[in-house]
C-alpha cells in the first residue's frame, strides 16, 4: 500500500523519466563513442595493411616472385597479429602462415573482415581477422591482413561493463526515487495531517519546518503564517461578535422597552411621541455603526482610497481645531495647534479630517473624566504638523487617561473599548476607522505616552504637487 503511493508520487514519476532520460542519453552518447572509436581503429588499420601491401608491391616489382614469397616467409615466421598469404586465386599457398585465401577476399577489392583458424602445439580456435586483398600477376594474390581479436574482446568488455554499469545506474535511480519519495511523501503527508486537525477546528496546529529552507520548509512557512493570519481575524471575528451582542443588542432592546411601556404609560399619545423620538436617535446611533462599519470595510477593500489630491493636513488641522473650539471650552480644557507651514500629503481631503476629528473626539472624551466639572482648566491638546524627512507627521496629543502599552495593538479592533462598563458614549469603531484610513493611503499610526495622557503620532509620504485648480 505504501510503495504503490511512493509510485503514484509526481516526485517518483519525474525520478524515474529522468532516470529514463539519461539511460537512453548514456546509450545514445556511448554508441557514438564505441562507433567512432571502432572506426578510427579499423581506418587506422587498414592504412597500416596497405602500407604494407605497397611495400611488398614494390619488393615484387623488383625480385619478383621468390622475392615476395622470401619476404612473405620471414615475415610470417615473426610473432604478432600479421597474417600473410601469397599463392594462386584457387587456393595454391607459394608462402604465408593462412592456408587458404578468405572467402570474403576473394571477391574482395578494397579489404574485409574474415575468419581463419590459428592454432599452436596446445590449442586450436577460430579467430577473427581484417585483410586487402592485391593481385601480383597471372594468377597470383598476396592477401595481408591483421588478427583483431583482441579488439574485439575490448570492444566487448566495455560494452558489458557499459551495459552492467546502467544496470547499477538505474538501480541506484530508482532506489533514490524511492528514498526521495518517500521522505517528501512523509512530508506531504505531515502537511495533510496537520490541515485535517485545522479543518476539525484546532486553528492553532501549525505545520512542522525542518530548518532545510526549501521550497517546501518556505511553503510551510508561508501556510503558518497564513494560519497565524486567520486565527487572528477568526479570534478578532468572535470578539467582534460579543461586542455587537452589547453594543447592537442594547440599543434594540431600549427600542423595544420604550416601545412597550409607551403602549402602557397613562400619558398616551405624549408618551408614544417621546418613544418615537426616542426610537430614532437609537436608529440613528445603529445606522451610524453600520455605516462606519461599511466605510471601514470599503477602506480595507481599497474602494475608497483611489480618490485622492494634494492635502494642506496643516490647514486641516486649524479647521478641525476651529470646528472642535467651542466643545473644548464647554470642557474646560485647551487646544493648541503647532507648525502652521503647509505640509501635503496625497489623500482624500474628507477622510483625512475625519481621522483627525475622530482621534480629537477621544482625546477630549477620555481627558474630560467622568464629570466635566472636575476639570481644572489646565488640561491641553496639542495637533501639530511636522515634516520627517520624506514624510508628514501628524501629531494628536492629550492629557487624559492614556491606553497602557499591552493595549497599543487591541484598541484598533473593531467594537473595542477599554473601559468595562462601556458608560461613555460610542461604538469602539473610531480608532478602527482612523487606522483603515492612514492604511489607505499608505501611512502608519503609532501610539505612545505622552506622561500623562496619549500621543497618537499619524505619518504619510508627503506630497510635493500643489493642489488642483
Amino acid at each position: 500500500m505504501v510503495l504503490n503511493r511512493i509510485l503514484k508520487t509526481t516526485a517518483f514519476r519525474l525520478m524515474a523519466i529522468y532516470l529514463l532520460v539519461i539511460i537512453v542519453a548514456s546509450i545514445g552518447v556511448a554508441s557514438y563513442m564505441a562507433w567512432k572509436t571502432n572506426t578510427l581503429m579499423t581506418q587506422q588499420l587498414v592504412e597500416t595493411i596497405s602500407a604494407e601491401v605497397k611495400g611488398l608491391a614494390e619488393q615484387y616489382r623488383i625480385g619478383g616472385s621468390s622475392a615476395l614469397a622470401s619476404a612473405i616467409g620471414a615475415r610470417s615466421r615473426r610473432p604478432g597479429s600479421s597474417l600473410y598469404f601469397f599463392g594462386a586465386h584457387k587456393g595454391q599457398k607459394i608462402a604465408g602462415n593462412i592456408n587458404r585465401i578468405p572467402n570474403s577476399l576473394i571477391k574482395s577489392t578494397g579489404g574485409a573482415q574474415f575468419k581463419y583458424v590459428w592454432q599452436d602445439d596446445q590449442l586450436k580456435e577460430t579467430r577473427h581477422a581484417v585483410g586487402i586483398p592485391f593481385h601480383v600477376s597471372g594468377n597470383l594474390v598476396l592477401v595481408v591482413g591483421r588478427d583483431i581479436e583482441a579488439q574485439l574482446e575490448f570492444t566487448n568488455a566495455t560494452r558489458k561493463i557499459f551495459f552492467l554499469g546502467l544496470g547499477a545506474l538505474a538501480v541506484f535511480g530508482l532506489g533514490a526515487g524511492l528514498l526521495v519519495s518517500r521522505n517528501l511523501l512523509n512530508r506531504i503527508n505531515t502537511i495533510s495531517d496537520t490541515s485535517k486537525s485545522i479543518m476539525a477546528g484546532d486553528l492553532s496546529e501549525r505545520i512542522p519546518v525542518t530548518g532545510s529552507d526549501d521550497e517546501l520548509d518556505r511553503l510551510s512557512a508561508n501556510l503558518n503564517s497564513m494560519l497565524a493570519r486567520i486565527e487572528t481575524l477568526m479570534i478578532g471575528m468572535r470578539q467582534v461578535t460579543d461586542n455587537i451582542a452589547h453594543d447592537l443588542k442594547t440599543p434594540i432592546n431600549r427600542i423595544r422597552i420604550g416601545a412597550e411601556e409607551a403602549l402602557i404609560a397613562p400619558e398616551g399619545k405624549e408618551a408614544q411621541r417621546n418613544a418615537l423620538q426616542a426610537t430614532i436617535e437609537e436608529a440613528d446611533n445603529l445606522i451610524k455603526t453600520f455605516n462606519a462599519l461599511l466605510k471601514i470595510a470599503r477602506l480595507e477593500a481599497g474602494a475608497d482610497s483611489e480618490q485622492k489630491d494634494s492635502v494642506d493636513v496643516s490647514q486641516v488641522l486649524e479647521e478641525i481645531a476651529e470646528l472642535y473650539e467651542p466643545v473644548i471650552d464647554e470642557a474646560n480644557m485647551k487646544l493648541v495647534v503647532s507648525n502652521t507651514e503647509p505640509l501635503r500629503i496625497l489623500a482624500d481631503r474628507q477622510l483625512i479630517s475625519q481621522a483627525i476629528a475622530n482621534l480629537v473626539d477621544n482625546a477630549i472624551k477620555y481627558s474630560s473624566g467622568s464629570d466635566q466639572d472636575q476639570v481644572d482648566g489646565n488640561k491641553t491638546i496639542e495637533l501639530a504638523a511636522v515634516s520627517f524627512g520624506d514624510r508628514v507627521r501628524l501629531i494628536i496629543a492629550d492629557q487624559g487617561e492614556g491606553i497602557s502599552s499591552e493595549d497599543h495593538r487591541r484598541v484598533f479592533g473593531r467594537f473595542v473599548r477599554l473601559e468595562d462598563s462601556r458608560s461613555k458614549p460610542g461604538s469602539g469603531l473610531g480608532l478602527s476607522m482612523v487606522r483603515a484610513i492612514v492604511k489607505a493611503y499608505g501611512g502608519t499610526i503609532d501610539l505612545k505616552d505622552n506622561d500623562p495622557g496619549l500621543r497618537v503620532v499619524l505619518s504619510f509620504p508627503m506630497c510635493s504637487r500643489a493642489v488642483a485648480a
